[in-house]
């Protein structure tokens, strides 16, 4: 459950956590050197009208939900308000955000930058 809601989720790969959002390219790259989590966005928050606010609770729910304690946030461009407004008030808990432009393949240098 995140925010009161039944959210599926894919875990690949250990190390630090990484924590992807709607871009299923990057995960297994990725979980060469990190835990990956892949949450499944719901449906009601993936509509025109979601709020930034409301994704950002249910991203809350998705650290507490399974214990994660600080991650890395890999996201499409249309999530980035989502992360950065979770990331704002979870102090301590997002090492960094990193909005996926370009080739996946650059993901896990830039995820390696952020954990320095």
């Amino acid at each position: 459950m995140a925010d009161g809601v039944a959210t599926r989720y894919r875990r690949r790969g250990g190390g630090p956590t990484v924590v992807v959002l709607g871009i299923e390219a990057v995960e297994i790259s990725l979980a060469q050197s990190y835990r990956v989590i892949a949450p499944e966005m719901p449906p009601a928050l993936r509509l025109p009208g979601a709020t930034i606010e409301g994704r950002a609770r249910w991203l809350s729910g998705i650290f507490d939900g399974l214990g994660i304690d600080v991650a890395v946030i890999v996201c499409p461009a249309e999530l980035a308000g989502t992360a950065d407004r979770f990331a704002n008030r979870a102090s301590g808990r997002v090492k960094g955000v990193i909005v996926a432009e370009g080739s996946p393949e650059d993901l896990p240098a830039a995820v390696a930058r952020v954990f320095g």
